[in-house]
């Protein structure tokens, strides 16, 4: 078995069981020479080595993965695919020099096209105002966007056809009112 055979084989099974990085005959080690040693500094430096034994850190091992699984694969005949079936993350395996997409996957394509949603004009709102709106309600008759609502008030205010008529007096709940507008 080649050496990065063998760095594949314990990513991956680190990835499954991150207590497989565990080295417990180093840990009786270090748990053994601790309690032979006096010197205070020496202490903390085993203190330090323990921790780090008993919590073993996946940086070390995915850093060796990402060096060799690219070329190892390539020889072996793997893609990307196969790694992320594995449950290998996507940034690991761009880092490690794999071909494979970023973010969600996009669903196959449909062969029949999507209907898209009509586009409603400031017109279509202008048309639409009664003869008093809040924008949110104006907004949820119509199906504008917030914008072409907006657009189409200010519009019709400058025309002088619509007014502020201030706060609705309805409004209770928290928050401040929704403004009311009139059509004059």
């Amino acid at each position: 078995m080649s050496q990065p055979e063998t760095i594949v084989r314990k990513y991956l099974t680190a990835l499954k069981d991150p207590s497989t990085l565990r080295d417990d005959d180093a840990i009786q080690e270090a748990e053994s020479a601790l309690g032979d040693e006096s010197d205070p500094i020496e202490r903390l430096k085993l203190q330090q080595k323990l921790a780090e034994l008993n919590a073993p850190s996946m940086n070390a091992i995915e850093d060796e993965f990402v060096v060799h699984a690219k070329a190892w694969a390539d020889e072996a005949g793997l893609t990307g695919k196969a790694f992320e079936a594995e449950g290998v993350p996507g940034a690991t395996l761009r880092r490690a020099g794999f071909d494979v997409a970023k973010g969600r996957k996009r669903g196959a394509a449909s062969s029949t096209p999507r209907k898209r949603s009509s586009r409603t004009t400031q017109e279509d709102v202008i048309n639409a105002m009664p003869k008093s709106f809040t924008l949110k309600s104006l907004r949820e008759a119509t199906g504008g966007s917030p914008a072409v609502v907006r657009k189409a008030v200010d519009a019709e205010i400058e025309a002088g056809r619509v007014a502020d008529a201030g706060p609705d007096p309805d409004h209770s709940g928290p928050g401040r009112a929704a403004t009311l507008y009139r059509r004059t």
